[in-house]
């Protein structure tokens, strides 16, 4: 099988975000016809943010180990990535990013993704891009929204002691709001309106497009 373009994975990542979207949609909907509570519809907001991190996780993973494998792997159009093992299969590759053993690899804080990157490609490219300053935002809005993920799928004092802190202290909100949920609902902006959850989503996506480009 030849080697693809590393974009089709963010394309795939941007249809999948398009329905998470629809969903989320429809959940406000049910809450204004009164068919679900509004506890209901957080949670649902919870399960929603979760996906959206699950989905940039395996699109991470799977552009990882895509650039490295040589000939049937991926290749980026817009970067030059260059590996510096040579690995021509998609198991090998695997095992030596996630690691023997293990089912996952950790790829947040980001700064672990840009470690990893750094031994096994030339200046950890595409990984490492995002220091340009054109893109540090989207880099920040990624690593906050992995607290709050954090904050929801463990519910912990560490996590929840960590979102307080990290993501929602100065910030004027309804106490409501300073709930991982609550937060991710509010309005982010009155004109367009915009929630938390698509500055979070729209940011992750947009990291996502410009390592795969």
């Amino acid at each position: 099988m030849p080697p693809r373009a590393s974009r089709t994975l963010g394309e795939a990542l941007t249809r999948r975000y398009s329905a998470l979207e629809l969903t989320r949609k429809k959940v406000e909907q049910l809450l204004v016809d009164g068919q679900i509570s509004l506890r209901a519809a957080e949670q649902m907001y919870e399960g929603l943010f979760l996906s959206v991190y699950t989905a940039f996780e395996t699109f991470i993973e799977e552009l990882f180990i895509g650039l490295l494998v040589d000939g049937t792997g991926l290749y980026c159009e817009a970067t030059k990535v260059v590996p510096r093992v040579t690995v021509r299969s998609h198991a090998i590759a695997r095992e030596l990013v996630v690691g023997a053993g293990r089912n996952y690899a950790e790829w947040f804080p980001y700064d672990r993704t840009e470690r990893r990157a750094e031994l096994f490609f030339r200046v950890g490219r595409p990984f490492t891009d995002l220091r340009r300053p054109s893109i540090t935002g989207a880099l920040d809005v990624l690593n906050r929204g992995a607290l709050i993920r954090h904050a929801i799928a463990h519910k912990s004092r560490h996590s929840l002691s960590r979102f307080e802190r990290d993501v929602v202290r100065g910030v004027p909100l309804t106490p409501r709001e300073r709930s991982p949920a609550g937060f991710l609902r509010g309005m982010a902006a009155a004109a367009p309106p915009q929630t938390r959850y698509a500055v979070y989503s729209t940011g992750v996506l947009l990291v996502a497009r410009r390592l795969s480009a």
